[in-house]
This record gives structure tokens, sequence and C-alpha cells, in this order.
């Protein structure tokens, strides 16, 4: 090892400037880098039902639309609120790639309406309408259920319109441009109209929103981590220059990592963008280590290349650990199929190796480069870990029994935690996408669905009676299911056209028996479609398969998934195995979530423990103390969890992930804890010496990279979702308790443990004097 140093103190500028020539290039990829916040960032990749909703998009092309929401007061049969939704009739195409709009403006009176009214649209030209009117107008659309099942809520007080666009382009940038023209035209139309609350909702606005979010993460999270980090480092360091020279490694590892990432044409996703200032915390701790333990060299009246020769021979064994089992950690996260998730891990493994490639070979340079005539004072921090070395040393056997308390407590709170996702927690909670769900769910009732593609599988089979019977009994079962709200099926179609051909007797409310009959109703509704845009398709170009949506509203995903499971074990004993059911999209998928990534998750983290603490185990080859490092690892995470079910008790699976990202963080504080121990115990000191060996050597800089993660990762409690604000408030306390376990706990352990040990050895040779 100290070769390896000589070369490292000798050859430091040809390491630096190799440094920069290859982080220039790699840097170069950043590029190269774009953002994805698309569902599929999101989504498990290996879900069974992945394949079914692929399919069933091919069978059926999702339309691609936009949701505008009018909300007032009272209701919105109102001349200002149908004005504004008359204006966005006229002037939907000022979005990009507009196509059509439906709404109550141009909404079809039914047979019987339009034959009673003596009109074929619900509402007459706003100019010829009196108040009056409007009344009688409410009163017809409010007793349609077709129409406060979709476009308007049952009291009359939300009314949504839907534009329908074809982009030009199945691409990102397309795709915000559609929504920024949306975003223009709402805007334009909230100005118009102050009085009506006018909101959006659609897929391409989710993805702006995610994107904006991302955004502002990146435009303000970043300048704000930067700035308090300088200033903390300045206070703890007591040296300006020392903080910018860390600085400037931690940047060029940022670029190094998104550069690489760039270069692999890998996307950023919602979590993954947040990668990066994970990595500039981590690289700002490898560095502190290595400058805190030179400038104690140089008080202790060594010239610059000494001090630098101790703190590396000091710090590069638990550096490489440290990298190695952070790396670990995050690397762990790969078991997850959710892109979000594993993507977010490689960034940061990628990342805390290029921190290590340059804490070694760039910084050992820009500190040697800096004069010192004036030594920085001792760090800032050193009064305390004094304070904290003297309560180990009086009450170590106090604070040994506490921290075993804590944790014992904490793990039986574990079980008051329950698993629940919500897939728009990504989304700004003040964003039209949030307000319009909200509402969706509590005036209309429809915030949710399940849709399935059921396939004949032969041209036409769609027309056959048996089909047409087997969807019919499954449509009628479904209505009768407590959990929907509305059933959509191409049977009810028929059933009504058939009526309506018969004078709308009642009789004739039954699937039509003549397959040419129900051929010329299909091909009628084709026709109608085309007239009529807004129509969604309800069967395929072959006529092999149909559509049928199933409306849900306010159901947990647990509850979500209990429906769904109920519905294929009707499908499993009712419908003919010839006839196939798919799922036609990823609202099961999403509340799938919570289970599979929950599993994944876990299995990840295990792994990656026992990864970990092999690791230790045989890089400071010690079974024992490799063994003791489990404590201070683990339970930082479970004494975090522990209390958060107590008091919150909801937890996303993508938190989860934080015990695989928590012990990559906070192993770093107990290998230069442990090394520095095991360091002073070889060479002969007692337990208690060399606990005040590792605290005085390794305290300070742990407490400072500690300060350092948790400054980094509380900032997150100001991102612009919701999710990242609740990792924020967990991963903070973790990494704070882990350092009061490795100050205050770790040291009685080592302690008790070694003298435990000795006594029992002791006792051993005085029983058995002959061996």
């Amino acid at each position: 090892m100290q070769s390896l140093i000589a070369q490292l103190i000798d050859k430091r500028y040809v390491l630096a400037f190799t440094s920069v020539i290859l982080g220039a290039f790699v840097t170069w990829g950043m590029t190269h880098t774009r953002l994805e916040a698309t569902y599929n960032s999101i989504l498990s990749e290996d879900d069974p039902y992945r394949e079914e909703v692929e399919q069933a998009r091919r069978d059926f092309p999702p339309s691609t639309s936009v949701l505008f929401a009018f909300q007032t007061p009272g209701d919105v049969f109102r001349f200002d609120a149908l004005r504004a939704m008359d204006a966005l009739t006229n002037r939907y195409t000022e979005i990009e790639s507009a196509i059509s709009v439906g709404s109550l403006m141009n909404r079809r009176l039914n047979a019987t309406d339009a034959e009673q009214f003596d009109r074929d649209y619900l509402l007459p030209e706003l100019d010829t309408l009196t108040e009056g009117d409007l009344t009688s107008i409410r009163e017809i659309a409010l007793n349609d259920t077709d129409l406060t099942k979709s476009l308007l809520s049952p009291e009359g007080d939300m009314a949504l319109a839907v534009v329908k666009y074809k982009a030009s382009a199945d691409d990102q940038t397309t795709r915000l441009r559609i929504a920024e023209t949306v975003v223009a035209l709402r805007d334009s139309l909230r100005e118009a109209y102050p009085d009506v609350s006018i909101y959006i909702l659609g897929g391409v606005l989710f993805e702006l929103d995610s994107y904006k979010a991302q955004i502002k993460d990146s435009q303000y999270l970043f300048p704000l981590v930067i700035g308090i980090s300088i200033l903390l480092l300045w206070f703890c360091l007591r040296s300006l220059v020392y903080a910018l020279c860390l600085f400037v490694v931690s940047f060029a590892t940022i670029g190094l990592t998104i550069g690489t990432f760039g270069w692999a044409q890998i996307a950023l996703n919602q979590i993954s963008s947040l990668g990066p200032l994970v990595v500039l915390v981590i690289a700002i701790a490898d560095g502190i280590h290595l400058v805190s333990v030179y400038v104690q060299g140089l008080h202790d009246k060594l010239n610059k290349h000494e001090a630098m020769r101790r703190s590396l021979t000091i710090n590069l064994q638990p550096i490489t650990l440290a990298t190695v089992t952070t790396a670990m950690g995050f690397l762990s996260l790969n078991y997850c199929s959710s892109p979000g998730i594993y993507g977010f891990g490689n960034i940061v493994a990628i990342g805390v190796v290029w921190a290590y490639v340059l804490t070694l070979t760039m910084l050992p340079a820009l500190i040697l480069l800096v004069p010192v005539k004036s030594i920085p004072k001792p760090l800032g921090i050193r009064g305390l870990i004094a304070q904290v070395a003297d309560l180990v040393a009086r009450r170590g056997t106090a604070l040994l029994w506490g921290g075993a308390a804590l944790i014992v407590l904490t793990l039986a709170l574990l079980p008051l935690n329950k698993v629940d996702f919500n897939r728009y927690s990504f989304v700004d909670k003040d964003s039209d996408f949030h307000h319009v769900m909200k509402a969706l769910a509590e005036k209309i009732g429809n915030d949710q669905s399940l849709v399935y593609s059921i396939s004949s599988g032969e041209y036409y089979g769609i027309t056959q009676p048996d089909f047409l019977a087997q969807v019919d009994q499954f449509s009628l079962w479904l209505e009768d299911q407590p959990e929907a709200s509305f059933v959509t099926s191409y049977t009810d179609y028929l059933r009504n056209r058939n009526k309506a051909e018969h004078d709308d007797d009642a009789a004739w409310d039954k699937l039509p028996d003549d397959q040419l009959q129900v051929i010329d109703y299909l091909v009628g509704y084709q026709l109608i479609q085309e007239i009529e845009p807004n129509l969604e398709p309800i069967f395929n170009a072959d006529y092999s398969a149909i559509r049928l949506m199933i409306g849900t509203s306010n159901l947990s995903n647990l509850e979500l998934i209990n429906f769904n499971d109920r519905i294929d074990h009707w499908i499993a004993a009712n419908v003919r195995s010839d006839y196939k059911v798919m799922h036609g999209d990823n609202s099961i998928l999403f509340a799938r979530l919570d289970r599979s990534i929950t599993v994944e998750l876990m299995t990840g983290f295990t792994l990656s423990f026992i990864l970990i603490t092999l690791t230790l185990l045989i890089g400071l080859k010690s079974v024992r103390y490799g063994l003791l490092s489990i404590m201070p690892n683990l339970f930082p995470a479970t004494i975090v969890f522990g209390f958060w079910g107590l008091f919150m008790g909801e937890l996303s699976p993508y938190i989860l992930m934080l015990f695989s990202i928590s012990i990559g963080l906070v192993v770093d504080d107990s290998v230069h804890i442990l090394s520095k121990y095991i360091s002073a115990r070889r060479e002969g000191s007692s337990p208690e010496n060399a606990v005040q060996y590792s605290l005085d050597k390794a305290g300070s800089a742990i407490t400072i990279t500690t300060l350092s993660l948790a400054v980094g990762t509380f900032i997150l409690v100001f991102s612009n979702t919701f999710h990242f604000q609740n990792v924020a408030l967990l991963l903070t306390p973790i990494i704070v308790v882990a350092l009061l376990l490795d100050l205050l706990f770790l040291p009685p352990l080592l302690v008790k443990y070694d003298n435990w040990l000795e006594r029992g050895t002791r006792a051993m040779a005085r029983a058995n004097p002959a061996g």
C-alpha cells in the first residue's frame, strides 16, 4: 500500500492531468443526455400483464387527448362557463395537432330527446338562450346518465371537454410542445373568463409537469446544495480554498457521472435525475476524510508531503472499502424491475466510483498546490468530538444499553408500516393534474378505470352470437359489482342500436341474433366515428376483438388488485378458453407495483447487505469487527422506519429503496471508525484508548460528512414532488441516526465486547495454565 501511496503523491500532476483529459472526453457525453418523464420510467418491466397491455394497444391504438375541466361555485349551466366552453370549442385548433373537441357545446341528444325538443344538440346557439332555457338544459343534461358518467358531474358543478390530437411524431420534444400549446390555451381562457376555474389533464401534461419538476429541482436544488455545502465546509475546515478544492473534485465527478450516462444513451427519469445530487455529497464525503487528516498533520508540524502521505495511509483502506460497499448498496437496486429505481442506483454507483478515482488522482494535486503559510485552525467540530469521547469514556455502559433498547423498541414498531403507491406522487400537488384527478374522484367518480381486450380469435368473430353472449354476460356481471361505477361495452351499443331501430320498443333492448345485422350496426358505428372522432374505438380493425372499460373511483391499490383478481377468477370460470381476455391498460400494473417492487427491493437489500458484510469482513481482516459493523449499518434505517410507522404508517414502495440507499451511505462512517480502532488495537492499544484514537482521527471527518449528506438530502424537502419530500423526511434522519450510533453506540460496544473477550481469554488461560 505504501508503494501505491508514493505513486499517488510523486506522480500527482501526471495523474491529475490524465484525469482532466479523460474527464473532458467523458463529460462531453452530457450533451447526449435526455430526460424521460413518461409512465414507462415508473412501471415494472417484468410484470406479466405488460405484454397484454402492449398487445391491446396494438389492437386499439390509444387515443391521444387532453382534458379541459370547467368548474364553478354553483353549476356550469351559466353563461360565463358555457361561453368558456364555447371558446374552447372554437379555438381548440390552437393546440398543436388537434383534430377534434367534444364537450357540452357539441353534445348530441339521444333520439328520444331530439324528437321531444326538436333539435339535435343539447345546447343551441348561446346568443339565442335565456336564463330559463339554461334551467331546462340543465335538467336534460343531469338526467342523461351517460353524460353524468363521462363529461358532467351529477351536481352540474364540473364539466369536461376532450380535445383529441394526432402528433406528427412520437418523441418527447413533440409531446412537450403539444403540452405547452395546451397550457397556453388554458391560460388564455382563464384570462378571458376569470370567474370560471379551468384546469387541464392528460398524458402529455403529466409528462410536462414531471419534466418541469425535474428541471426546477436541477435549477434550484443544486445551487442551494452547493451554496450551503460550501459555507458548511468553510466553517468546518476553516479554509475557503480547501472547500473550493473539494467542490472542484465534486463538480468533476458529477460531470463524469452524467457524461457516462450520456455516452451510454441512458435517459434520466423522475428518480434518477436526482442521482447527481447524491453523487455530489458522496464525493464531498470522500474528500473531507482526506483533507481533515491532512490538516491535522500540518498542525502536528509535518510538511505538506508528509501530511498527505499520513492522510492517504490512514484513509486509503477505509475510503476504498466505503466505495465498494456504497456501490454495492446502490447496485442492489438493479434487482428492481422499475427503470426509475434501478436507473437511480446505477447513476449513483457510477458516481461513487468516479468520486473515488478523482479523490485519489486529482484532489492530492490540488491540495498540495495550496500554500501552507497560514495553516487553517483546528476543525471547528473537534471540540464536539472531544466531548463525545469524554462521554463515551464516562457513560459508555448507559449509552450501550440505551441504544440497544431503542433498537429493540423500533424493531417492534416496524409492522405498523403499510406499503401503498400513488402513481401521481411524482407530480406537483399544486398542479392542474393533481386538482383534476381529485375532482374526478369526488365529483364524477371515474378517476380510475380498468380496460380489457376480449379477442374472439377469428376474423369477424365479434359478430358471432356465442361471442356476443359471453361479452354480454361479462358486462352484466361487472355492472353488478360494487366497485364499478359504469361499464362501457360494445354489447351496450348493439342493444341500444337494436332498440332504436325498433322505435325504442323496450322489447328490443337485446342483442340482435342476426349476424348480418350485427355487422351492419358495427359498420354504422365506424361511419359515426368518422363524423364524431371523439368516440372511442370499441372493436379492432378486423373485427376480431372488442374493448371493454370499467370505471371505478376511490379504490386503494389493494382494493383495485382484489377487484381485478375477482374479475380474473370469474373469467377463468365463465369465459370459453378460446376467447382470450387481456388487460388493456396500465391501471393494474401501477397497483401491483406495491407487491412486486417491495419484494424486489427487499431481495436486493438482503443480498447487498450480505455482500457488504462479507466485504467488511475481508477488508477489515476481522470476522468479529465485520460482524459488529452490522449494527450501525442496519439499525439506523429500522429505527427511523419504526418511528415512521408509529406516526405516519404509510410507505411508498419507492421509499423502501431507502434501505439499500441508507446502508450504502452510512457504511462510510462505521468503516472509518472501525478501521482506525482496529489499527490502534493491532499496535497494542487497550480498547478504551483505541476508541479514543478512532474518535480523534475519524470523528471530525465523519461528522462533517454527515452534515454534508444531511444537508444535501434535507434540501429534497423543497423538491417539487411529494415523493422526494418523503424521501428527505426519512433519509435525513437515517443519516443523522447513523452518525449517533457510530459515535455513541459503536465505541462502547467495541469496548464492552473486546474487554469481555479478553476477560474470557484470561480466564481460560488461568484455568488451563499448562496449555
